[in-house]
């Protein structure tokens, strides 16, 4: 290698999703909902930085308060994708009968089956089977 030269990566870099950021207006209230309706555990509480999942895996939800970056509350579909093992239609019904409001109801297309669910400020997130 010449100087200035810059070296060929021989293989792909090691990369991986640790976090995708969710913003909320109410990080308390948002922790409290992914934690008690979804089961999820909080992995990380730095103060601004609290993300939620499982413990030791990586794809962890960053529950980021708009209010305190300055970033406006924008809700929606903002393609988050869960994955649930076990009996998908019943998964669905106990979300429901703990209080998550479902949007689209257990449906079965050419690619598969999804279900909608939004947090308390609107963000939309779609459950697909494992399998």
């Amino acid at each position: 290698m010449t100087p200035g030269q810059e070296p060929r990566i021989r293989k792909p870099p090691d990369l991986y999703l640790f976090a995708t950021t969710v913003m909320v207006s109410d990080r308390k209230r948002s922790v409290k909902w992914y934690t008690e309706k979804l089961g999820f555990e909080v992995a990380q509480d730095l103060g601004h930085w609290v993300t939620v999942g499982r413990k030791g895996t990586t794809g962890l939800l960053h529950l980021c308060q708009g209010s305190e970056i300055g970033e406006p509350l924008q809700p929606g579909n903002q393609g988050i994708t869960l994955h649930v093992r076990g009996n998908f239609a019943a998964t669905v019904a106990e979300l429901r009968r703990r209080g998550v409001r479902l949007d689209a109801p257990v449906t079965r297309r050419p690619w598969g089956m999804f279900a909608r669910i939004s947090d308390p400020d609107g963000n939309v997130i779609t459950l697909n089977p494992e399998d």
